[in-house]
């Protein structure tokens, strides 16, 4: 993993090989629209595709919008493209913990370890130079292919949620995983 040079509104970039964890810059919200609402994505997110409302190029500003006033959180570019996003959630400083959100855009992204490459930089970032000791996740019990990338990158299950999702009408399961700092590399 290296550094590369720090925007224009101070976050730092982390890179190795082809993927690169970024802030927003001119032209995401663009990029972001054009990969449009994949519904089997949104499904894996544990949500409803059919229950969501049209998407826009609001939307997409919105998105980055978001990632762009999150102080800990990136965009995943894969060889040159806008990819996803991934995020730390609720870092706690004095519990030295976080929980690790991440989402690829389309489904044709799936399957091409961008997803295993981005948490594994963001992992190397979080242990490393932030100093945490622990960082958790859920993630929807249907999402196997989601849970065979956080146990490739090292995440233990550690308990259910039980019917803790609703997706349309049907009540699913939330998987807790998380990975001690003891545990990377």
């Amino acid at each position: 993993m290296r550094l590369v040079d720090a925007n224009s509104n101070g976050g730092n970039n982390l890179q190795r090989g082809s993927i690169v964890l970024r802030q927003p810059r001119a032209g995401d919200a663009e990029a972001r629209f054009n990969l449009g609402q994949d519904p089997t994505i949104i499904r894996m997110f544990g949500k409803d595709p059919t229950a969501l409302p049209p998407w826009t190029r609001e939307s997409a500003s919105a998105w980055v919008a978001e990632i762009q006033h999150h102080p800990s959180a990136w965009i995943i570019e894969y060889e040159g493209a806008l990819a996803g996003s991934i995020r730390l959630n609720n870092v706690n400083l004095l519990d030295k913990k976080a929980r690790l959100g991440i989402g690829l855009a389309h489904h044709e992204q799936l399957g091409q370890g961008i997803g295993r490459g981005a948490i594994s930089l963001l992992l190397d970032h979080a242990f490393g130079p932030m100093g945490l000791h622990r960082v958790h996740l859920r993630v929807i019990e249907y999402n196997t292919r989601a849970i065979r990338c956080y146990e490739a990158c090292g995440f233990r299950r550690e308990g259910i949620e039980r019917e803790s999702a609703r997706v349309g009408t049907e009540w699913h399961d939330d998987i807790l995983m998380a990975k001690l700092a003891q545990d990377h590399r």
